[in-house]
């Protein structure tokens, strides 16, 4: 009998068993360059919209077939969503499995039904494979933190839930492409989210603007007395001699270098307009800036760009159903007009958007909400991509003996690994097969070479 009531602390405890060593980032080897030329420069973005907070993917996704409905129904209680509340998609899975998706997300739907739009289904940060036997027996490498924010919001920035590391995939993208990039020279690698770990390299990181563009040091653009004063006192700050007085070298340096890139950006931005109508939520208006930044590649002298995106307050223990179906409403809303403007643009078969969360959710109900879980779907977006379908295995959303993946209260062992899903996208965005290892060194524990999960046909 292996149902058992899991708490918090005994996934922390048990998380420790990863890899002897691995507690330390600093102990362990970081990502390793696979040699010259490993990625082959093509005009691409990728987008990574964080949803910040563990996402119940579970009820955004949710089967529609009579028995599978039933389980779900049962299972979730009093959280369960109506069929009434659930717009039906068009494919049904490999299995003939038929599934609806949240009522607050018609324009994700129409994106499924078009076939531009994929879910990954149960996907999450893995060391290795794991079963239900092992994880009770603590003989299974499990990822570091296992339940905690911190950590799985890093390990889906990494891919390396067996250490605690400060830089990630984009990360290695930029230190490659951009390995001899001149500090007035903006990275390929752009944030809407200030600094984070899945755009930093050994070399490079990322590029900070927001909705509304870089950020200079720039005075009122009145001609007032006060005005011109402070910007002439700027220019002699970035024209000083520090005098060999190394802090202030280097102070200025990072000041001057920080100014022309803003420069740089700007002057890049000029007469670039994005089509159509965007929502005003903080989400819409910074994937407007994304569409923008995409369009003006060319004036930046970059091919290949990375975005990372935040959407903070997923994490639902209380007041779930009104709150998500909220928030779902803003990021349907907010992914629909981007996809719609990059069309309008002709840049859709350039741009690849995906989102990934801190964790999965419970599958039982703390009354009001869900805690912390493990494994989740998320979904790929794009011109590029082979939409309208779910991959991988739909896991069943029973509990107990009745899920050889629930190891307690619907927590769900992810049956596709963060390496398969980062794999297809790295493959598209023009990594080459043999950088991958390098790149992800666990996929091998999950794919053979060679496999894929078909994300692009």
């Amino acid at each position: 009998m292996l149902t058992k009531t899991l708490t918090r602390r005994h996934f922390l405890s048990t998380s420790g068993t990863a890899v002897t060593g691995a507690m330390m980032g600093a102990a362990m080897p970081g990502i390793a360059s696979a040699g010259a030329d490993v990625i082959t420069a093509q005009k691409k973005a990728l987008v990574f919209v964080m949803l910040d907070g563990g996402n119940d993917s579970f009820n955004m996704l949710v089967p529609n077939d009579g028995v599978a409905y039933d389980v779900y129904a049962k299972t979730r209680s009093n959280l369960a969503l109506s069929k009434g509340d659930l717009i039906a998609l068009e494919h049904a899975d490999k299995h003939g499995q038929s599934f609806g998706l949240h009522s607050a997300a018609p324009e994700l739907a129409s994106l499924y039904n078009q076939k531009r739009l994929a879910f990954v289904s149960n996907v999450g940060p893995l060391v290795d494979r794991v079963v239900k036997e092992q994880f009770y027996d603590g003989s299974a490498p499990l990822p570091l933190g296992l339940l905690s924010h911190a950590d799985q919001f890093k390990h889906w920035q990494t891919s390396r839930p067996d250490m605690r590391k400060e830089e990630g995939w984009f990360g290695y993208f930029a230190d490659e492409l951009q390995s001899s990039r001149s500090a007035h020279e903006i990275s390929m690698n752009v944030s809407l989210a200030g600094h984070n770990t899945v755009q930093n390299g050994k070399k490079d990181l990322p590029y900070s603007i927001t909705d509304q563009g870089s950020v200079g040091l720039v005075t009122n653009e009145d001609k007032a007395a006060m005005e011109d004063g402070l910007t002439e006192s700027l220019n002699g700050l970035l024209t000083a001699d520090p005098k060999g007085d190394p802090f202030k070298e280097t102070y200025l340096r990072l000041t001057r270098d920080a100014q022309a890139q803003h420069e740089t950006f700007s002057a890049a931005m000029d007469g670039i307009d994005v089509p159509g109508r965007f929502p005003v939520s903080p989400l819409a208006q910074q994937l407007k800036m994304v569409a923008r930044t995409i369009a003006m590649s060319d004036r930046l002298g970059l091919e290949q760009q990375t975005f990372f995106v935040r959407y903070i307050g997923w994490d639902h223990h209380d007041q779930l159903l009104s709150t998500h179906a909220r928030m779902l409403s803003v990021l349907s809303q907010a992914l629909g007009a981007f996809q719609t403007a990059l069309d309008e643009m002709g840049l859709s078969d350039h741009v690849v958007t995906f989102t990934g969360s801190d964790f999965g959710r419970t599958l039982t109900s703390n009354g009001s909400g869900t805690d912390h879980g493990w494994g989740g779907n998320t979904l790929v977006m794009g011109g590029p991509v082979a939409g309208g379908r779910i991959v991988g295995d739909y896991p069943v959303l029973g509990l107990g003996d009745d899920n050889p993946l629930d190891v307690g209260d619907g927590v769900l062992i992810p049956s596709i690994s963060t390496d398969e899903l980062y794999a297809d996208l790295s493959l598209w965005f023009g990594v080459r097969p043999e950088a991958l290892s390098s790149l992800f060194p666990n996929l091998h524990r999950f794919a053979e070479p060679g496999d894929r999960l078909g994300l692009f046909g």
